[in-house]
């Protein structure tokens, strides 16, 4: 983890000690992997630990980083038994940290990044973590949205094209970009519009689930689903698509730079996940591919916002690099392309 870039503010640690059993001078480290949302673990001198979760700095898409609704889903899939942090506490009081902001307690597991992170684990644990995943997301889109609670904002079925205009209007904002790199984002957008498929069932959406978003125990199966930043209710076929975008074959040369882990031995393939997500949900896997399309493009979106708040210095206190992120982006959107 890399050190918090300033101290915790002192109102915010004793709001913070107020709220939880958390004592003393705290001390914040910002966890690693989140480029958007940012996840700090916060802990006691007496090793006790939160996780607090706050929006990005710099260029902010508001509806994409809502901490109240994030913090509304976690509490509203929690009492059922989903596997997902508890939430502790949301703070809407911006001075204590700039942003409104929430806890939530500290899943413990592994988080498999890339290919190193995975391989420890034994053929059969690998094997096992594919078909726990789907199971959890087929699990997640039985909900019924309604008996939830959670609002997603607008009409559920309209989540498509809604999603399309709002990254196509974030990525008009850009200003470190040359204009051929939105050109083309205009354009693939504009195809995936005119050719979006009809909304057939409604759900919880994650929004960008994937396997560095999950936590897994030993055995595979999961812990807990993080990183409820961009989720809604809408087309729950989006979270498949995203979900094989990131999910990666042994053969895969495509999307150099997204979780490797997965192209280890045991790991299923991308075409088996999507059978038993079809197989589930009682759903031919074939309407996947426009959604994996949909995903592509909408993960180059995400990413030209992340590369612009980078380029404008807006961290949050991480000191990698988004070099490799360009190329990646280019590569996404040629995927994105409903004629390949």
């Amino acid at each position: 983890m890399a050190a918090y870039d300033s101290p915790l503010p002192g109102d915010a640690q004793e709001w913070i000690r107020q709220t939880t059993n958390l004592t003393g001078h705290l001390e914040a480290q910002l966890c690693p992997g989140g480029r958007s949302n940012l996840t700090y673990r916060v802990q006691d001198a007496n090793g006790h630990a939160i996780i607090v979760r706050r929006p990005p700095q710099g260029m902010v898409l508001p509806t994409a980083h809502d901490m109240a609704r994030e913090f509304r889903f976690l509490s509203a899939l929690a009492p059922l038994g989903f596997p997902v942090p508890t939430p502790i506490a949301f703070c809407d009081d911006s001075s204590l940290l700039g942003a409104p902001f929430y806890l939530m307690s500290e899943a413990q597991g592994l988080i498999l990044r890339n290919e190193e992170s995975a391989q420890h684990l034994t053929v059969a644990t690998r094997a096992a973590i594919g078909p726990n995943l789907i199971a959890t997301l087929a699990l997640l889109h039985s909900y019924d949205p309604a008996a939830l609670g959670p609002a997603g904002g607008g009409d559920p079925r309209e989540y498509l094209a809604r999603q399309l205009n709002r990254w196509l209007r974030q990525v008009t904002k850009v200003t470190t970009f040359a204009h051929s790199v939105t050109e083309t984002v205009t354009r693939v957008g504009d195809e995936l519009l005119q050719q979006m498929p009809a909304t057939t069932q409604i759900g919880i959406v994650h929004g960008d689930y994937r396997l560095d978003n999950v936590v897994v125990n030993p055995d595979g199966t999961v812990q807990a689903v993080l990183d409820w930043e961009i989720a809604s209710i809408g087309d729950p076929l989006a979270d498949i698509g995203i979900f094989g975008v990131y999910w990666m074959d042994s053969d895969d040369t495509r999307l150099n730079g997204i979780n490797s882990a997965t192209k280890l031995e045991g790991f299923a393939s991308r075409a088996e996940l999507y059978a038993l997500y079809g197989e589930l949900r009682r759903i031919d896997p074939a309407r996947i591919s426009y959604y994996q399309h949909f995903g592509s493009w909408k993960l180059a979106c995400i990413l030209i916002g992340v590369v612009e708040r980078y380029r404008m210095g807006a961290t949050g206190g991480d000191s990698s690099s988004v070099d490799d992120y360009p190329a990646l982006i280019e590569e996404l959107l040629g995927a994105a392309q409903l004629s390949r």
